[in-house]
């Protein structure tokens, strides 16, 4: 007997086929129950999520959508559709978001943590303070209304302080070699590597803000008063 909804995964999200000669309504009850037996196969996964096999109005999509989600943990970021392009930033964002959590410090603010590094030209925008796991790659940019701490090589652009306290925000990088790098109203002007020569070890700088410009100091702990 053919099913009536299969389900199958594709790059960062769930493909559904659905059968076109049922009833919607009696359709919905099959969707509700296969997430529902599968809740824990499926875990709490943020996802992408395409349907298949039949025509849908927007109004049944946000309704299957709602029957995904009480029935199992999955968090639905968006619908994925026959447009290349499109997709590939919805993916991009999803690929974001999946990495993204948030933790509440002593002081009851939030830090954004995101694991994992930059590439091929992403940006990430934060209103918190973020701590991210890896590299901010060259070319790519990590914004915040806060400060920035890098647990790897920030090698793109950096831009702390977005808020109305913008010059107190540090940013803070393992390795710090920016294309560009900004907190508040101010610039940091980066220079020029040596093209020969004995390479200089690399050590942990925060950056930040005194006598109204942008100076780098060497890491110690007192700098993650700043968040």
């Amino acid at each position: 007997m053919k099913d009536k909804v299969r389900i199958k995964s594709f790059s960062k999200g769930l493909t559904i086929q659905l059968d076109d000669q049922i009833s919607f309504d009696d359709l919905l009850k099959e969707v509700a129950a296969k997430f529902l037996e599968g809740k824990n196969f499926f875990g709490e996964e943020t996802v992408a999520i395409s349907f298949s096999g039949r025509k849908l109005t927007d109004d049944e999509e946000l309704q299957l959508i709602d029957a995904i989600q009480y029935n199992c943990f999955l968090k639905i970021l968006c619908i994925v559709e026959k447009d290349e392009e499109r997709d590939k930033l919805i993916l991009k964002s999803l690929k974001l978001a999946k990495m993204r959590k948030m933790v509440k410090t002593d002081l009851d603010q939030e830090v954004q943590l995101f694991h994992g590094s930059l590439k091929d030209g992403e940006e990430l925008e934060t209103p918190s303070s973020i701590v991210v796991f890896g590299d901010v790659e060259a070319g790519c940019g990590i914004i915040s209304e806060k400060s920035i701490f890098i647990l790897g090589g920030l090698y793109g652009r950096a831009e702390a302080g977005k808020g109305e306290k913008g010059k107190d925000a540090v940013v803070v990088a393992m390795e710090m070699a920016p294309e560009a790098l900004s907190i508040g109203d101010f610039k940091y002007m980066p220079t020029k590597k040596p093209k020969w020569g004995k390479k200089k070890k690399e050590i942990a700088l925060v950056a930040k803000v005194q006598e109204e410009t942008i100076v780098m100091e060497e890491y110690s702990k007192e700098c993650l008063k700043a968040f």
